[in-house]
C-alpha cells in the first residue's frame, strides 16, 4: 500500500498529476513567480525552486500536466493539523479558468475523506481575492489570518474545510 498523496502519477478529470522532477523545478519556479500572488510579493525563484525540488520534508508535489504540457504544481502537505494541507496550488495563466483547479480540489477532498481526516486546509494571500473566491466556491471557509507566514507586511488566510 501507498502512503497518502504519494502515488506515482493521478489521472484527473482534466489534467495527470505526476511526481515532480528536479530537472523541471528551476523552469517551473520561473513561470510560477512571474504571477501573483508570487509576482506581487517578490518571491524569489530560486526560493521556489527549492521548495518544489525539497523531499523528504513530509510533503509530496506534483507537476500538473495538460495534454502532455507543463501546468502547474502541487504540494500537499500530510498529516497536518488532522487533515491534509493543499500548501501549494499554482496553476500558470493559460491553464487558469478550466476547472483544472477544480478537478485537483476534488482529488484532494476525496483522498483526504478516505484517509478519514477531520480537516482539509489551504491557505491564501489576504489580497488574492480570486483565489480566496476560487476556495470559498469550493466550501472552505477562513479560520485565521497569519501575518508574515510567506514574506513580511503581507498577510495569508488559512482556510479549512471539513471533508464530506
Amino acid at each position: 500500500m501507498t502512503s497518502p498523496f504519494s502515488a506515482s502519477s493521478i489521472d484527473l478529470k482534466r489534467a495527470r498529476l505526476v511526481p515532480l522532477a528536479p530537472d523541471i523545478c528551476a523552469g517551473l519556479a520561473q513561470a510560477i513567480v512571474a504571477m501573483p500572488p508570487w509576482s506581487v510579493m517578490d518571491y524569489p525563484a530560486d526560493a521556489m525552486a527549492r521548495f518544489l525540488e525539497s523531499s523528504g520534508d513530509g510533503a509530496s508535489r506534483y507537476l500538473v500536466e495538460v495534454e502532455g504540457a507543463e501546468a502547474g504544481a502541487v504540494s500537499i502537505r500530510f498529516p497536518w493539523l488532522k487533515g491534509p494541507y493543499l500548501e501549494l496550488l499554482a496553476l500558470l495563466p493559460q491553464f487558469q479558468s478550466l476547472g483544472i483547479g477544480a478537478s485537483i480540489l476534488a482529488w484532494f477532498e476525496q483522498e483526504g475523506s478516505q484517509l478519514g481526516a477531520r480537516n482539509l486546509f489551504v491557505c491564501a494571500s489576504a489580497f488574492n481575492a480570486r483565489a480566496l473566491r476560487f476556495y470559498e466556491r469550493h466550501g472552505f471557509r477562513p479560520v485565521a489570518t497569519l501575518p508574515g507566514l510567506v514574506a513580511d507586511d503581507y498577510q495569508e488566510i488559512l482556510l479549512r474545510k471539513f471533508p464530506l
